[in-house]
């Protein structure tokens, strides 16, 4: 998040983390990094070693979720030297409760750059992230992972039902704050577009949950902020919807929108499955992602809000995923 968390300071996470982690924190800075989760680069005498992550989650299936999720990922790091997952406490937890609803992670501090801030545009940084994907495929499932589901919602939830009363323009749902007004505008505008597109998801979401093709470890998001560069080669982040899923869902964009065979190539050749993607099921995630990404942005700004950074990004949020639903679906 660009705003620090009203309820939690930079001295808060320092004391968890030297109390959970027992880590010496010279200082703490909070970084106006990425969207649902606040970050802060932890230093000492010698630079920065760690960032720690705070989200929020919003009950207890969310939290096993979660804590599932970052266990496994744990384990992969040990075998997979890309995946930059949370490193347990000193009682062996991968999360710690900071706040009723807020979990605290601990990850090593990568001095590098992401490649990108969303879809891949070249398809050498799509090889990059391919190799990863079928390394990360042909890893044996435990049983404590939770199997995806087709829900409409970034973080487990599923907003469905929330996204279907705000594109009733006469329920009452848009006046919780300055952006309320304009996002409201934009949905209703959209709603048409909208519906067709949820019930074309539920349709989807039924037949792909319903086949019989063998699921895989699924990162969940491997677009290109969360690849990140570094001196020593690229890692992948952010390994909180990490689920048993249909390889689709990692797929769908990273090898749908490749120009030529090299990124398939490397997939392949680091232990991908040599079968074509599933045209339904690539339509599905794609859909997934905007669709959620559109139903976080309508409660958030439909709800009680100001008019910060985070506000602000969260408009531009739902101009954008709206104008690529409009452009796919019309």
């Amino acid at each position: 998040m660009i705003v620090e968390h009203p309820d939690v300071s930079a001295a808060d996470v320092a004391a968890a983390v030297a109390t959970s982690w027992g880590v010496a924190v010279g200082s703490a800075e909070h970084l106006p990094l990425g969207t649902g989760r606040w970050h802060w680069l932890l230093r000492d005498d010698t630079g920065p070693h760690w960032l720690a992550g705070v989200e929020q989650v919003r009950d207890h299936e969310e939290r096993l979720s979660r804590l599932a999720s970052y266990d496994v990922a744990a384990q992969l790091s040990q075998r997979l030297s890309f995946a930059v997952a949370p490193v347990a406490t000193r009682d062996g937890r991968v999360a710690v409760d900071l706040a009723p609803g807020l979990l605290l992670t601990l990850t090593p501090y990568l001095d590098g750059k992401a490649v990108g801030t969303g879809p891949y545009h070249d398809d050498r940084e799509r090889a990059v992230v391919a190799t990863m994907l079928g390394a990360l495929h042909r890893q044996r499932p435990p049983r404590s992972l939770p199997r995806w589901r087709p829900r409409i919602g970034r973080h487990g939830r599923d907003l469905r039902e929330k996204l279907a009363r705000r594109l009733d323009p006469g329920a009452g749902a848009w006046s919780g704050g300055p952006w309320s007004g304009p996002a409201g505008r934009l949905v209703t505008e959209s709603a048409p577009v909208l519906r067709a597109a949820v019930r074309r998801f539920t349709l989807l979401g039924g037949a792909v949950a319903g086949t019989a093709e063998p699921w895989v470890l699924s990162h969940g998001q491997p677009d290109s902020s969360r690849l990140v560069r570094t001196a020593d080669g690229h890692r992948l982040v952010d390994w909180e919807r990490l689920l048993l899923a249909p390889r689709e869902r990692d797929l769908c964009e990273v090898l749908g929108g490749a120009e030529g065979d090299e990124p398939w190539y490397a997939y392949l050749e680091s232990g991908g499955v040599p079968k074509p993607l599933a045209t339904d099921a690539v339509e599905l995630f794609v859909l997934q992602r905007h669709l959620s990404a559109v139903a976080e942005s309508c409660v958030r700004l439909s709800a009680p809000h100001g008019d910060g950074a985070d506000e602000r990004r969260c408009f531009g949020e739902l101009e954008h995923q709206l104008a690529a639903l409009l452009d796919r679906w019309t």
